[in-house]
């Protein structure tokens, strides 16, 4: 058997073919006319090359998409012909479940374990605890007190004087007022006692008519106060010469016609005062203050209430998703990808590894031991009666650039976090989303940096998952081909590697160690996919035919 795998993974390069008729519900075109494309089809399905006897705990898994599996057609018939366990690329995620006011939906989840577990087939959890995909303005919403001191632009005049233009403030629109067009003067003002505040846009000349004026009161007002401008402006002048006082401003905006906010800085939060200014020899006070209608205490949130709070929101998550569950899914990815990229010893962080505003780094808020909580709330939430095994998953733990440091970097977190003596991960997860490189001198590379990372995490004594596998491929020249672009011998390169991941896996790895292998992303990606799109990283193309990859793959599995 392993000789004619061999021989069809070197052979069978016509793809045409029919597609994958061990799976109920696929159409069978014509058989292929050449003998390799004949026997490549005429293969078992992928699940049955484990040695079950000799591999006893491995785990062949399969990745799928929730909605296309839960219609129980070509996908769920797909994985259950294939596989032995499932995982949801999205499904599974906080933000896939947790809706923008914090409600949660479970029912995609429910649905899925239901259906699977009707399949004879096991679900793994991804995943408990991201960065990414995250509900990011609820969960900034939590910890951010109602109470806490606002801030606003202060201006404080020690007298009236007789004319407009004696004290005067400024502030620069981030894009020049175009003529004929209307704009929008919104904000919140309040002053000590009740004042007509002229406004003036200023251009080559100043604009006198028509304006946006708004009056101020001795109680906080909101002004919406259009004008047109008659030329380009540049500059939006308040006159407040004949007035006495404290006026206060904040939420300052200007409104394009498109509703687009021309004040880089109208909220003052950050103690930012740009675009902002006025004439030097105007001896009054301009600065940033707290709002003066809030009590003394104004203050916030303390850090350890910030924590409490997300972690009340983290647990609602994670106690919702094993309740769903019920127990019948035992293994997950607790925290994923929590390694920086540029400190491979460090945890991510906003700002260097990444956009606050798009990701919420819950370690940023719970800090260093943010994966004891994750681990500890899950394992409360599953009960003593679920042996759960909790993972963590990371990706470039193989990366040839960097001689395995996130790797090493990711082991020794897992030694800090593991030694409250308390704390127990039950494994690690390796993505491999690798690249198959036509340079003799880079595969090498890649090949070495692979087996020498089976080797690190064989050490642990932990489980070893490889969690996301899939595979593209670059020319001599490392330029990523496309899927219609790969030649007979790329193929051929593939389908080897493939069988040297899977191989050196099953070698390296002790047996008790070894959890198994997850297939990603079975079928090639599609133009305009959001993930490797247009590259040939699946067993199958993209109508389910199997590629000289899926015999790579099966010869490894016998571990010969």
């Amino acid at each position: 058997m392993n000789k004619s795998i061999l021989f069809i993974a070197a052979t069978a390069l016509m793809l045409s073919a029919c597609a994958d008729d061990n799976v109920p519900g696929f159409s069978v075109d014509e058989p292929a006319t050449t003998l390799a494309q004949d026997s490549l089809n005429a293969l078992a399905p992928l699940k049955e090359y484990v040695d079950t006897v000799k591999y006893p705990n491995f785990i062949l898994g399969g990745g799928t998409s929730a909605g296309p599996f839960n219609e129980l057609g070509k996908v769920y018939a797909f994985d259950k012909a294939n596989f032995k366990e499932v995982v949801t690329g999205n499904a599974f995620k906080y933000a896939s479940v947790v809706k923008s006011d914090g409600s949660m939906d479970f029912g995609t989840v429910q649905a899925f374990v239901k259906n699977a577990t009707k399949a004879g087939l096991s679900v793994y959890g991804h995943t408990l605890c991201w960065h990414a995909q995250q509900q990011v303005a609820y969960l900034n919403g939590l910890i951010t007190d109602p109470n806490a001191a606002k801030h606003v632009l202060h201006v404080n005049i020690p007298e009236a004087k007789a004319n407009l233009w004696d004290w005067e403030l400024y502030v620069d629109p981030t894009k020049e007022l175009e003529s004929g067009k209307t704009y929008t003067l919104k904000m919140r003002v309040k002053a000590t006692s009740d004042y007509h505040v002229t406004v003036w846009p200023q251009g080559a000349t100043t604009q006198y008519w028509p304006t946006p004026a708004f009056d101020a009161t001795t109680q906080w007002t909101d002004i919406n106060a259009p004008f047109e401008a008659n030329q380009a402006i540049k500059q939006i002048r308040f006159e407040l010469g004949t007035f006495g006082g404290e006026i206060w401003m904040d939420d300052v905006q200007l409104l394009d016609p498109d509703g687009n906010n021309l004040i880089g800085e109208g909220s003052f939060e950050n103690g930012n005062m740009d675009g902002w200014s006025k004439p030097s020899w105007h001896n009054y006070t301009l600065n940033i203050v707290n709002d003066p209608d809030q009590g003394a205490d104004a203050g916030g949130m303390t850090e350890q209430q910030k924590k409490d709070t997300l972690t009340w929101a983290l647990n609602n998550f994670i106690s919702g998703m094993m309740k769903t569950c019920d127990g019948k899914v035992k293994a997950w990815d607790a925290v994923n990808e929590p390694m920086s990229d540029a400190a491979p010893y460090e945890l991510k962080t906003a700002g260097r590894d990444g956009s606050a505003k798009e990701n919420f780094y819950w370690q940023d808020h719970l800090g260093k031991d943010y994966a004891r909580t994750v681990i500890r709330l899950a394992r409360k939430a599953a009960g003593d009666t679920v042996k759960l095994k909790l993972f963590i998953n990371d990706y470039n733990l193989e990366a040839a650039y960097n001689q395995n440091a996130k790797c090493k970097g990711l082991i020794e977190m897992i030694k800090y976090w593991e030694s409250d003596g308390v704390t127990k991960i039950d494994g690690i997860g390796s993505q491999m989303h690798v690249t198959c490189s036509m340079d003799p001198k880079v595969q090498r590379a890649n090949e070495d940096a692979y087996v020498n990372m089976l080797k690190l995490l064989a050490a642990t004594g932990k489980l070893v998952r490889i969690s996301e596998l899939d595979m593209g491929i670059q020319d001599a020249n490392h330029q990523t081909v496309n899927t219609a672009d790969v030649t007979p011998e790329m193929h051929k390169r593939m389908a080897e590697y493939y069988k040297f991941i899977v191989e050196k896996y099953l070698e390296i790895i002790p047996v008790a160690q070894q959890y198994g292998i997850c297939v990603w992303a079975p079928t090639d990606s599609p133009k305009g996919s959001g993930w490797r799109a247009d590259e040939p990283i699946g067993l199958w193309n993209g109508n389910y035919v199997r590629k000289p990859a899926y015999a790579g793959f099966a010869e490894g599995l016998q571990g010969k």
